[in-house]
């Protein structure tokens, strides 16, 4: 990849990607966006439903201790034994085995996902190239994706869990930053979308894992405010479209409505990440679209 000068706004605001975007089944090969769907939201769904009676448990443990420390509290009688009990182990255990569940699902899904759009991406720029050529492409680069994604969110997850602690204390030595503690989760949102080019790089331009962290920052300049709006988007529908899965009686269907959007944003995501990607890149479209476009205009 070549060094070249920041260009202001390389990348267009976010409702010029919208139309594109929204069409996560359009792809030269449909039949390859229906199976990556079908893949994700097995993982997804698969993953709500296996955790959902540790889930339970989980709720079921922490009423009871809720309602122990409640009883205390209105007896003015504290005894905090009770948190080194059965009781607190078997909420802690819960705890860690839905999250476990968690992580392995939605761990499956993102990188079908980065398949997909590392597959939409491949249909706009080598439109000449077959299925086979491109899946064989993504394939060969997979273990560095897994090693840098690793590695990334490895990193991330210690700063993030350094800062939530500094954040804890400074709360108690100044009350003042409570204020500032909401803040927190958009700004780890911000930080992660300086990073949304990071796959397409190992993809396109074949980056090795630890010098894709600074490509990754080199390739938003001059536009990094555009790359955190636009990439936050998907997040703001993500929470609305989820809504719907709220006040459904039967559990599984809710789960399966929440899972169902949650699968689409992240094709949209991907779609929105190979559209910005091309122009943050200076890279040339030549899919049947692009192609229209040219002759037309």
């Amino acid at each position: 990849m070549e060094e070249r000068p920041a260009q202001v706004n390389r990348i267009k605001p976010v409702y010029a990607y919208l139309k594109e975007s929204f069409k996560f089944y359009d792809v030269d090969q449909p039949l390859v966006a229906q199976i990556l769907f079908v893949l994700q939201l097995a993982a997804v769904f698969g993953g709500y439903v296996i955790a959902r009676p540790y889930t339970e448990k989980f709720f079921l443990y922490y009423e009871q201790i809720s309602n122990k420390f409640i009883w205390q509290i209105d007896a003015q009688s504290y005894d905090l034994s009770f948190l080194n009990s059965d009781l607190a182990i078997n909420m802690i255990n819960a705890f860690i085995t839905v999250m476990l569940i968690y992580f392995a699902s939605k761990t499956i899904a993102y990188f079908f996902g980065v398949f997909f759009g590392a597959y939409y991406f491949m249909s706009l720029t080598r439109s000449d190239s077959s299925p086979s050529q491109r899946i064989s492409d993504i394939i060969s680069k997979y273990p560095r994706l897994i090693i840098f994604n690793v590695l990334f969110y490895g990193i991330f997850a210690i700063v993030l869990v350094l800062v939530f602690l500094a954040a804890g204390l400074l709360s108690m030595i100044m009350p003042m930053f409570i204020v500032l503690t909401p803040l927190l989760p958009f700004t780890v949102l911000a930080i992660d979308a300086l990073f949304i080019f990071k796959n397409l790089l190992i993809i396109e331009f074949d980056t090795g894992v630890f010098r894709n962290f600074k490509k990754a920052l080199d390739i938003t300049k001059g536009c990094k405010r555009r790359v955190i709006i636009n990439g936050l988007w998907p997040v703001c529908l993500g929470l609305l479209l989820s809504s719907f899965s709220i006040g459904i009686s039967n559990p599984l269907l809710s789960l399966f409505i929440l899972a169902f959007f949650e699968v689409i944003i992240h094709m949209i995501t991907q779609r929105l990440i190979a559209l910005m990607f091309i122009d943050a890149s200076s890279l040339e479209r030549n899919d049947k679209k692009a192609k229209e476009v040219k002759i037309t205009g």
